[in-house]
C-alpha cells in the first residue's frame, strides 16, 4: 500500500469557497423571493383591513337605509335637511340606542370608525439589503458564486488528480 501523497493546501480553501460559492448563490435567490413575500403580505393585511372597513361600512349604509325606509319621521328629517328647512315648533329626532345630543345628525348612524393604521412594509437594510434591492448587484452575485463554485470545483478535482 502506497502512502497517501500530503494535501495540497489548494484542497484546504476548495471546500470553503465550494460552501461561500453556493451560499452567496442562495442568498443572492432566496432573500429577495423572501422579502417579495413579505410585501406581498403586508399587501395583503392591508388589503383585508381595507376590506373589513368597507363591509363594515356597507353593513350600517344598508341598516341606515332601512331605517330610512321604514321610519317617516327620520325620512323627513332627512328631506329637511337636504333641503335646509326646519319645520317650526319641531325638534331632534330622538333615535334608540343613540346619544341624545341636540347637534346630532342622522347621518352620524352611518358613520364608522376608519381601520387602524397598518405597518408599513420595511424593506431590509444593510449590505444584504443593498445586494437584494438592485436587479445588477444580484447578478453580480449570482456571477461571483457560480466563478467560486466553478474554481473550487475545478481546484479540488486538480489536486485530488495530483494524487
Amino acid at each position: 500500500m502506497d502512502d497517501p501523497a500530503p494535501r495540497s493546501l489548494t484542497s484546504l480553501w476548495s471546500l470553503p469557497m465550494l460552501c461561500l460559492g453556493l451560499g452567496l448563490i442562495a442568498i443572492s435567490v432566496l432573500v429577495p423571493a423572501a422579502e417579495a413575500n413579505k410585501r406581498l403580505t403586508a399587501d395583503r393585511d392591508k388589503l383585508s383591513r381595507d376590506l373589513t372597513f368597507v363591509e363594515s361600512q356597507i353593513s350600517a349604509n344598508q341598516e341606515f337605509l332601512a331605517m330610512a325606509g321604514n321610519d317617516p319621521e327620520l325620512s323627513e328629517r332627512l328631506a329637511q335637511r337636504q333641503f335646509r328647512q326646519i319645520r317650526q315648533g319641531t325638534s331632534v329626532l330622538q333615535l334608540k340606542g343613540v346619544d341624545h345630543d341636540t347637534t346630532a345628525s342622522p347621518f352620524q348612524i352611518i358613520s364608522v370608525p376608519p381601520p387602524p393604521p397598518v405597518n408599513e412594509y420595511q424593506p431590509l437594510t444593510g449590505v444584504l439589503g443593498d445586494i437584494c434591492s438592485d436587479t445588477h448587484r444580484q447578478l453580480y452575485a449570482v456571477g461571483l458564486g457560480m466563478f467560486m463554485v466553478a474554481g473550487a470545483l475545478v481546484m479540488g478535482v486538480s489536486c485530488s488528480s495530483n494524487r
